[in-house]
């Protein structure tokens, strides 16, 4: 008994002696008196200044607590004279009897308020974050073990409140952190919460985060059993936002390597699904990025209502309602590559490669395959009439953010109601102006060959064409493309057309250029030139009219014409048809922006197919009207004064043979 009295008393002792040093140190320390060396030591340490213009304050029991604040730490030479970070108030917390007793050093919870954290890359690319704990780098160069754990204190938790995060134009701002305890092999639970702002001016968006990981030895390596991050984007229109969330299981993290590992991950935004892996490497340096990922088929339309935001109207009520895509991609600044890429829209699927080349510039090159697709489903349906005369058109300027250049093929193509196939075009864009060239397709039989320029760079938009059609069926070129059906036969067609304008009747008062067409084996269709001629033939000599209606159409074995276009008037001075029957020359003139026709043609009606046939008439003819509808109108004053004259011409050569037989006799011949 006498021994355990002892021995309390000499504990009792003891306690009365720490409790009286560590008295003695409260009174006769002060820590604020140390604050030049805490800031040598910073400097010596981070090469930055260390500035504690608050006060230091010092407990030390239970525990050996330091809470200091305002504080900053400055940013290396070259970034301005904004720190690099500031603090209202930090509290440090050490468990003092296992350091008395054990020599063990224990760190309680670290409360961080009103952290500003501000980074930014100078001139040559380098982070004013870059050679923090350079010295630790240097004790453990890479390849070396990180040591035990033993050697590095033990955290209770870290908190943070109220910080604001500035890197370029993002803001994190009123980032809450919560982290759990640091201890060897136990996974760390982490809570985090911070309103983003993507630039100045744009609406914050809340972002949240649980994850449990597992640091490695040097807190350089860092498993993560699990990471999932939710929030809600801005409402673009009055209602709820959009919610999203992401998670990826077994990922890790090492700052020595400057690497990320994410085996999988599944992001949900509204309802969007994707799906992928990434790799990722020189994350305190220029970021390089490498994975996969997949986008389940949605309803674009559904998706964008989700998001508040309306996609046009277009003329198929159920384009847009299914899209999906699978592709690799890899990201190293300022540059984007898509490959192995699939994409699924509606019916269409389209397979290639994709370089954006600058993230900045939106400069893309791409090489993209298409099975097939119709462009007239994703037209406005107001597209499909024709804008009134002198109406304003839209003022945009579409390609003036365009920066592409690449091929494009597409299996089947439709598009203004023509059907292609075997499409390839090389597509460039750039300043203002896309050219596509060559662009060469199959149509209707036939192929056809071309160079496309508009010319978006000025105030009023251009466009130059150079194309060439051959051996197409012309007749179900015209119904697809014009809606008519006036020419048939298989045709060649060249054209170098220019226009300029906003609308289509701007672009077709301006268009100037030329054109010329050959067409064989087909036909005027609704025209019949024979019959008219008959008709007028009948009407001239008197005789009752042809009960026959005619065929209403003018065969002929060759049709070729060409027309000199300036603002929308197509002149046309060498029109010829050939038939077995017909011979027709002509000229006249063509107002595209009104279609209105107004031509002029000689037909002769042969007796026979042969070059050497005699002519049976031969009759002036009127066409006008419009393309669509076209009158037809023998000229009878100008068949009555041919007639005329020839009949003058024959009785004529009679009085001079009679003339002739005359004098013969009167001299004795």
């Amino acid at each position: 008994m006498r021994a355990m009295k002892w021995i309390g008393i000499t504990l009792g002792a003891l306690v009365v002696l720490i409790a009286a040093l560590l008295a003695s140190v409260v009174a006769f320390v002060n820590p604020n008196d140390y604050k030049p060396q805490i800031e040598q030591l910073a400097f010596r340490a981070t090469g930055r200044e260390l500035s504690l213009p608050g006060a230091i304050h010092l407990s030390v029991f239970p525990w050996i607590a330091l809470k200091l604040g305002p504080a900053t730490l400055g940013n290396p030479p070259g970034f301005g004279n904004q720190p690099f970070a500031a603090v209202r108030r930090v509290s440090l917390r050490v468990k003092l009897l296992p350091l008395l007793l054990h020599h063990r050093l224990q760190i309680g919870r670290v409360e961080i308020d009103g952290l500003d954290l501000l980074l930014e890359r100078n001139a040559t690319g380098q982070g004013n974050w870059q050679g923090l704990g350079g010295a630790a780098n240097a004790a453990n160069p890479p390849g070396a073990t990180e040591g035990g754990l033993g050697a590095l204190p033990q955290l209770a938790g870290i908190t943070l409140a109220d910080g604001r995060i500035r890197y370029g134009a993002l803001v994190a701002d009123h980032v809450d952190l919560d982290v759990g305890h640091l201890g060897p092999g136990v996974e760390v639970p982490v809570k985090l919460s911070l309103d983003l702002a993507t630039h100045a001016g744009a609406p914050a968006f809340p972002i949240a985060a649980n994850f449990d990981f597992t640091p490695g030895a040097a807190l350089r390596r860092f498993r993560f059993a699990t990471l999932t991050l939710h929030g809600k984007l801005p409402p673009r229109t009055p209602g709820a936002a959009a919610a999203w969330d992401f998670s990826a299981p077994g990922s890790s993290l090492d700052l020595r390597a400057q690497s990320a590992d994410i085996p999988r991950f599944t992001l949900h935004l509204a309802d969007a699904r994707v799906t992928g892996h990434l790799r990722a490497s020189q994350l305190l340096g220029t970021p390089q990025v490498a994975g996969g990922l997949h986008l389940d088929p949605l309803s674009l339309r559904e998706w964008f209502d989700h998001l508040g935001l309306k996609l046009p109207r277009t003329r198929d009520a159920k384009a847009l309602t299914r899209f999906a895509v699978t592709t690799d991609f890899a990201y190293s600044a300022p540059s984007v590559r898509l490959s192995n890429l699939r994409c699924q829209l509606d019916d269409t699927a389209v397979r290639g490669r994709a370089l954006v080349t600058n993230l900045t510039t939106h400069a893309t090159t791409f090489d993209l395959n298409v099975d097939r697709i119709d462009l007239g489903r994703y037209l406005s349906p107001d597209s499909a009439t024709a804008p009134a005369a002198g109406a304003p058109a839209p003022a945009s300027d579409p390609l003036k953010g365009l920066n592409l250049a690449g091929r494009l093929a597409i299996g089947d193509l439709r598009v203004a109601g023509l059907e292609l196939s075997q499409v390839r075009i090389g597509i460039a864009a750039g300043g203002g102006i896309l050219r596509l060239a060559p662009a060469n397709a199959a149509l209707y039989g036939g192929r056809a060959t071309g160079h496309v320029t508009i010319d978006d760079s000025a105030s009023i938009p251009g466009v130059r064409v150079t194309e060439s059609l051959a051996g197409v069926d012309v007749a179900r070129l015209l119904q697809d493309f014009t809606k008519t059906h006036r020419l048939s036969g298989r045709g060649n067609l060249s054209a170098t057309v220019t226009a300029r304008g906003r609308g289509t009747n701007a672009m077709l008062r301006s268009l100037s250029g030329h054109v010329a067409a050959n067409v064989t084996g087909g036909a005027l269709e609704g025209i019949d030139l024979w019959a008219d001629v008959n008709h007028a033939l009948a009407l001239w000599q008197h005789h009752t009219l042809p009960t026959n209606s005619g065929s209403g159409r003018t065969a002929f074995d060759a049709l070729s014409a060409s027309a000199t276009i300036v603002d929308g008037i197509a002149t046309t001075k060498d029109l010829t048809i050939v038939s077995r029957s017909l011979r027709v020359t002509g000229a006249g003139t063509t107002n595209l922006p009104t279609r209105a026709i107004d031509y002029r043609l000689q037909v002769k009606l042969l007796s026979s197919p042969s070059a050497r046939a005699p002519t049976l008439a031969d009759v002036p003819v009127a066409v006008t009207g419009t393309l669509t509808a076209p009158k037809v109108s023998p000229d009878i004053e100008g068949l009555a004064k041919a007639q005329f004259g020839r009949q003058l011409r024959q009785r004529g050569d009679a009085l001079k043979k009679k003339l002739e037989e005359k004098l013969k006799s009167l001299l004795g011949h």
